[in-house]
């Protein structure tokens, strides 16, 4: 299986791991903000509008979605529970559901203060890319390519050196350590 955006994904994960060594992810410091997280909210939130346009496109969805709310359209058609998709980061005993309040008339927070603040207005909005919206907004693109991919894949299978280093879909994380080739997942 082509995974084109999950080495895109794995190289965010890598970069938020690496803020994480100086802002330690827990509630207290979810407002803690940065350029750091300005630059991986940009590069997860446009990864995610490519992704939702190559996951329509590879469906033959018509007309291909173009707005936050028509992205909602497509998903919710192909899967209705998405936006209930919560992801834990066992290492600092947090989880997210990082497209919860996603509807065709509403954004997630991490979408509409994180990504449309810091994309058109940065200057007015410099508290706008917090841990919390950087955290949720790779947790949703690993979402939904977990979800794109098991369209592409129905066995939900890749190379077990692809395996996700800070998420897991599940609270009980994901034994990777099996000794196999591949790491694979289950849909809620």
């Amino acid at each position: 299986m082509q995974t084109p955006h999950w080495r895109y994904f794995q190289l965010l994960e890598d970069d938020l791991s690496e803020c994480y060594r100086y802002v330690h992810p827990c509630r207290e410091h979810f407002d803690v903000h940065s350029e750091h997280f300005a630059r991986i909210i940009l590069m997860a939130s446009t990864e995610i509008e490519n992704c939702i346009r190559g996951y329509a496109h590879a469906v033959n969805y018509a007309p291909l979605p173009v707005s936050i709310g028509q992205y909602f359209t497509f998903i919710n058609s192909r899967h209705p529970s998405f936006t209930a998709s919560k992801i834990y980061l066992s290492e600092f005993s947090l989880d997210f559901e990082p497209w919860n309040a996603w509807s065709s008339a509403n954004a997630p927070d991490w979408w509409t203060y994180g990504y449309n603040k810091v994309k058109h207005d940065r200057l007015q909005y410099p508290n706008a890319p917090t841990l919390r919206r950087a955290t949720e907004s790779v947790g949703a693109l690993f979402v939904l390519l977990l979800h794109y991919y098991s369209y592409l894949d129905p066995q939900c299978c890749l190379p077990m050196n692809t395996a996700p280093t800070l998420f897991d879909l599940h609270e009980e994380p994901t034994d990777f350590e099996s000794g196999g080739e591949y790491w694979s997942w289950t849909l809620p």
